[in-house]
């Protein structure tokens, strides 16, 4: 990935802030930059290298949205109370986290989660929760990890000129470890590619025998079936 981005702009004259690398961690994306500083000098800061969240957190700050991140013990003692509230009493909090998040990450919003568990008593409790979280985050400007991904997804594929303001920024998209990538960041990149002209890309790198986050909803199918989708 690190050769494609010095290449792109070395022999093929692109510029440095048409390139948009992202990955899944921020090690991953710091130790790419610090390979790219031998090849591109100052150039190299010029690319945007990220995890899909914190560039998802970029975007939504750029479009003006306000909000503060809701994360750790803080959303554990958050769900607490709404579980308490709903006298929801024999789930765990990990559990109903996990599905949420799954739902989430698999764009399955509140009615559909009802919907699809139609008659299972347990999982139509987690749907109440889901509910009430949501309601809840909203009325204090508070995202989750995944709502940072919901969001960024729902800004650009719900506003045009947003979306073509990035993918015209963006044309040249380049993912790392893409078998891991689950049907929402799927849709998150797709949306960016939308519209994309002639001297764009999407490259990625991945090996399907390595897919470690199937318990987000990862698919390696992303990575397997990449010929037929683009």
């Amino acid at each position: 990935m690190t050769v494609r981005i010095g290449k792109l702009v070395t022999e093929h004259g692109v510029a440095p802030e048409q390139i948009l690398g992202l990955t899944f961690t921020r090690n991953a994306a710091e130790e790419m930059r610090q390979r790219l500083i031998p090849v591109l000098g100052n150039q190299a800061a010029r690319v945007t290298l990220s995890t899909i969240h914190s560039f998802c957190h970029y975007l939504l700050r750029s479009e003006g949205r306000i909000f503060e991140i809701l994360s750790g013990r803080d959303q554990l003692v958050f769900i607490r109370s709404i579980m308490k509230e709903q006298k929801v009493k024999n789930l765990s909090i990990g559990m109903v986290m996990q599905e949420i998040s799954l739902a989430k990450n698999n764009l399955i919003s509140v009615e559909e989660f009802r919907t699809l568990y139609d008659g299972d008593k347990t999982m139509l409790k987690v749907a109440d929760v889901y509910e009430r979280y949501d309601l809840e985050k909203e009325k204090k400007y508070l995202y989750d990890f995944d709502d940072l991904l919901v969001r960024a997804y729902r800004l650009l594929s719900e506003n045009p000129s947003i979306r073509e303001k990035y993918t015209e920024r963006y044309l040249h998209l380049l993912i790392d470890e893409y078998q891991d990538t689950n049907p929402l960041q799927l849709e998150i990149l797709k949306t960016l590619m939308d519209g994309s002209g002639n001297g764009s890309s999407f490259w990625v790198c991945g090996d399907d025998w390595q897919s470690i986050y199937g318990f987000i909803s990862a698919s390696v199918r992303n990575i397997i079936n990449f010929e037929q989708m683009f």
